[in-house]
């Protein structure tokens, strides 16, 4: 046997320990990229493929797997989703067609299998029997060309009424429950032009293509009132109640409908008092705006539900047998209330002489 050049020599500790961790952690990292591996299964248009992938979302397998997607196809779960082991992504392509309909052109991305599918997709019903080639349970192929030769576009026109909405404005003049209208409210007006399905000579349906606004709404503004009244004051009105009606005088029915001084128009409580003094309007007693075709200015009267007054006062809505009681007793919000709870009513006045 041949004597060693060298005498043999003995592993020293710190020679043995790397090595040992080397041996250890090699085999880890090899299995810890083993494990990080994922069991992804992908279903495409119904064809089914498994990968093991590292990516971390549905977009990422797609790029590492070189599935490319166009507009219209459809993704579950959505690209950004986070993969898991045993996934399942399921894609499905849509397939491009061009449905003639009487002449005009649909071009459209279907997901579907059949030519019925793609009839859906553009707005149609193949329960109808319609005449469709080729027929609608044929299966859909890319760039497929379907005629339907009793359907068409049709483009109407129409004008239509625009709602118009309804402001409630504060206020604590007027008292709490009662409402006024400040403004009236006004419909807008539009013009809309639909593109519109005619099937057999039904009309199908309705794309709305354009909107051109002909008058904006004008919105409706209310004023509530906010003003608690106290319960000791009573509701006041021009004239008093509690004189005992008339024995004698001339009856005239009457629509008879309320007023205030402070209403648009009627000039202040300082027009009530100039009549007051003019027409010597005893104490207790109302005014009434009157048609003085019909009762003279200056003609007492007699009115149910409110009391002795003088006719003195007109007003351009009243014509014929109409009278407006007046309310001012009370102050501005008191005198609202009051006429608003007497409204519109028919009533028999007595006129006296």
């Amino acid at each position: 046997m041949k004597t060693p050049a060298l005498p043999a020599r003995l592993l020293k500790t710190h020679y043995i320990i790397p090595a040992l961790v080397a041996a250890i952690i090699v085999p880890l990292v090899v299995s810890g990229f083993v494990w990080a591996h994922k069991g992804v299964t992908v279903v495409v248009d119904g064809q089914t493929a498994y990968y093991k992938t590292q990516a971390d979302t549905v977009g990422e397998l797609l790029d590492e797997v070189s599935l490319e997607l166009a507009e219209g196809d459809v993704v579950s779960p959505s690209l950004s989703q986070p993969l898991v082991d045993a996934s399942t992504v399921i894609i499905r392509h849509a397939i491009p067609v061009t449905i003639d309909c009487g002449g005009d052109i649909i071009e459209l991305r279907v997901i579907g299998s059949t030519v019925a599918d793609a009839l859906v997709a553009a707005g149609l019903d193949p329960s109808l029997g319609l005449r469709v080639s080729p027929t609608v349970d044929t299966v859909l192929s890319p760039d497929m060309r379907i005629i339907a030769t009793d359907v068409f576009l049709r483009i109407v026109q129409e004008e239509v009424a625009i709602d118009f909405d309804t402001q409630v404005e504060s206020d604590p003049k007027l008292a709490l429950g009662s409402r006024r209208v400040i403004r009236e409210g006004v419909a807008g007006r539009a013009t809309r032009i639909y593109e519109v399905m005619v099937v057999g000579g039904e009309e199908g349906a309705r794309t709305l293509k354009e909107e051109v606004v002909l008058a904006e709404p004008v919105d409706e503004i209310i004023a509530a009132g906010t003003m608690r009244v106290a319960k000791n004051i009573p509701v006041s009105r021009g004239a008093t109640t509690s004189k005992p009606a008339p024995k004698e005088g001339d009856r005239l029915t009457v629509t008879a409908t309320a007023y205030t001084p402070w209403d648009a128009g009627c000039g202040g409580i300082s027009v009530i008092n100039s009549r007051i003094s003019r027409y010597k309007i005893p104490e207790g007693w109302g005014i009434v705006a009157v048609d003085p075709s019909v009762i003279p200015l200056g003609t007492k009267v007699y009115v149910p539900g409110y009391g002795y007054a003088v006719a003195a006062d007109t007003g351009g809505a009243i014509k014929g047998n109409k009278i407006d009681v007046c309310y001012w007793a009370g102050g501005e919000s008191v005198a609202h209330s009051a006429a608003m709870t007497w409204g519109r009513r028919t009533v028999s006045i007595t006129i006296l002489h």
